[in-house]
């Protein structure tokens, strides 16, 4: 038995056998070439391939991972379109007279030595893309093809991935219905293999040298994410402490699948749903209407994504209706389309734009382009016949942007009429709650709508002005940045004040500490992933909104975000 310890990348247990992957990276061979022209034209070729890739990759990560971790290959886009750098090396063909391949491998090299003697960890990290970008670009050059899958053909059940480090690109193909978790020799907790690790519910051990070494192919491995520990060939005492963990550990998870079943009140009474996000062709699929409260936030992007042109408005409402009907009366909310900026659909022949998410996307887009619009609310008002549909806009910034789309939803409705169709003719229509503008205007938003989802992801972005991928900005992009709660506080007077329901669509719907905090607001409508629902269920039934009022009044007049994420947790460790 061998003990290791690396570091803490993605939370959870795993216990397995070992399948090692060693990813090598070719080195290209260095050869004399006659002029600049041809290698221009290989390498030009070259990288709209590579983009190509990168657009698979982007939307099958938003597909099956979630739009925050596709962002990965978006970053991977832009450092292959600098063209400083690729200039770079093609400024050394003519007088040199090498082939590009070999050049870009030793820009490269310069330019990977030199973030290494860096201090900052997120720069470091970044190094790792660069390089991940150039080899791929290398490969294709080479006329080679992309790596399979780390973990295919392997004939393991249950897999403990061992690689000296991973790509984002190999992470998103693994086999995920096998892994039970990785470890790797190197990387850090800010890689973005281990982003993409939290995402898809796998433990992770990073930065432990020498784990090739230790581990052979078939070995028995035990992983704890919690703690960083990995056991190879443990005995029998050894392994009975582990699965001690990981027995307690999986049966909280069965409490928490029973509890998604259960009606989420609080002990004096307080209602609130406690829905799901949907997003995918996967999630609809799995989707299980008596394991939640309803569909807070159904995302369309994924009908626009992997096809060449629009999806037209049948097609978009045989989706819409399908999950209106499987969700037995519960509530659909379906946000337009969100597309623009940052995510490019090739068909659409959107503009490349320097700061993308301040950009034409989401409703600024669709209001730009009404026939598209015009397409998907008519596809959901048929659909709103089958079930509890509501339609929501994204990212609204003023309201004439809400009197905009509730005049193109009314066009949609007269035609629809015209043709005899049979929809809601009372839709519920509501509006993201995601930018500054849209809380200090909240007020005025809330008599315009019949419901507010705050979307907190982009909300704390733009509030603390931080990228959230960016991991040297990363420590101001806080949940409990005391602007990003008092905003909170905001929006839930606004909608108490005109009588309307409010949710959470966001990331920090489902982190625990902040559910006190929602629920002494009087949040309506909690919407998070179907893994996360019996856990907040569970949280809410040992809640007492009177009590935590006052408490929670006294959180947001601190004056540190320390102080605020101290007390929050005092909170939650002391509910009965």
């Amino acid at each position: 038995m061998k003990k290791m310890k690396g570091l803490c990348g993605s939370p959870g247990y795993g216990i397995g056998t070992a399948v090692i992957w060693k990813n090598t990276t070719t080195k290209p061979p260095r050869y004399a070439v006659d002029d600049r022209a041809t290698e221009e034209t290989r390498l030009k070729r070259a990288r709209e391939a590579c983009d190509a890739r990168l657009c698979e990759l982007e939307e099958k990560t938003a597909a099956e991972v979630g739009e925050a971790e596709a962002e990965i290959f978006s970053a991977h886009r832009m450092i292959l379109s600098d063209e400083t750098f690729f200039e770079n090396a093609l400024a050394r063909v003519e007088p040199e007279r090498l082939n590009i391949e070999y050049l870009i491998y030793d820009e490269c090299r310069k330019v990977v030595a030199t973030f290494a003697e860096l201090d900052d960890a997120y720069l470091k990290e970044r190094a790792a893309d660069i390089e991940n970008v150039c080899n791929d670009v290398i490969r294709r050059l080479l006329g080679e093809s992309a790596p399979s899958a780390p973990n295919a053909g392997t004939d393991v059940e249950d897999v403990i991935l061992v690689a000296g480090n991973l790509t984002p690109e190999e992470t998103v193909r693994m086999d995920k219905t096998k892994l039970r978790g990785f470890v790797t020799e190197k990387g850090g907790i800010t890689s973005h293999a281990v982003i993409l690790a939290k995402a898809m519910g796998l433990p992770a051990i990073v930065g432990l040298p020498g784990a090739l070494e230790n581990v052979a192919p078939q070995d028995k491995v035990l992983i704890d994410g919690f703690t960083g520990e990995v056991i190879i060939q443990p005995d029998e005492e050894a392994y009975k402490a582990f699965l001690g963990k990981y027995e307690k550990w999986k049966k909280l998870e069965s409490q928490y699948e029973l509890a998604s079943c259960l009606h989420s009140e609080t002990r004096d009474g307080f209602h609130v749903d406690v829905d799901v996000n949907v997003g995918d062709a996967w999630s609809i699929r799995d989707f299980d209407a008596k394991k939640c409260d309803g569909i807070g936030l159904f995302r369309t992007e994924f009908i626009y994504m992997g096809v060449s042109d629009y999806p037209g408005e049948d097609v978009q409402y045989e989706i819409y209706k399908d999950i209106a009907s499987r969700a037995s009366g519960k509530e659909v909310i379906i946000r337009t389309l969100d597309v623009g900026g940052d995510k490019q659909l090739e068909y659409m022949g959107l503009r490349k734009e320097s700061n993308p998410f301040l950009g034409c996307r989401a409703i600024r887009l669709c209001l730009a382009r009404p026939d598209i619009f015009n397409t998907q609310l008519r596809a959901i008002l048929r659909a709103s016949s089958h079930g509890n549909v509501k339609v929501m806009f994204p990212m609204i910034a003023n309201l004439e942007e809400v009197r905009l789309a509730k005049e193109c939803l009314e066009k949609a409705k007269r035609s629809l009429r015209e043709e005899g169709a049979v929809f809601d003719e009372n839709i519920p229509v509501g509006i993201m709650v995601e930018t500054p503008a849209a809380v200090f205007i909240s007020d005025q938003l809330a008599q315009a709508v019949d419901f507010f989802s705050v979307g907190s992801n982009d909300l704390i972005q733009y509030i603390t002005a931080a990228d959230r991928m960016n991991e040297s900005v990363q420590h101001l992009y806080d949940s409990c940045n005391l602007s990003v709660l008092r905003s909170m506080r905001e929006v839930s007077r606004s909608a108490a004040a005109c009588g309307i329901p409010w949710g959470i669509c966001g990331e920090v719907a489902s982190e625990e500490r902040l559910v006190p905090l929602w629920v002494a607001l009087g949040v309506s409508e909690l919407s998070v992933a179907p893994s996360q629902v019996g856990k907040i269920k569970q949280l809410v039934r040992r809640m007492d909104r009177k009590t935590l009022e006052p408490e929670m009044e006294r959180i947001l007049d601190m004056d540190s975000i320390a102080g605020a994420r101290d007390a929050l947790d005092a909170i939650l460790e002391n509910l009965p």
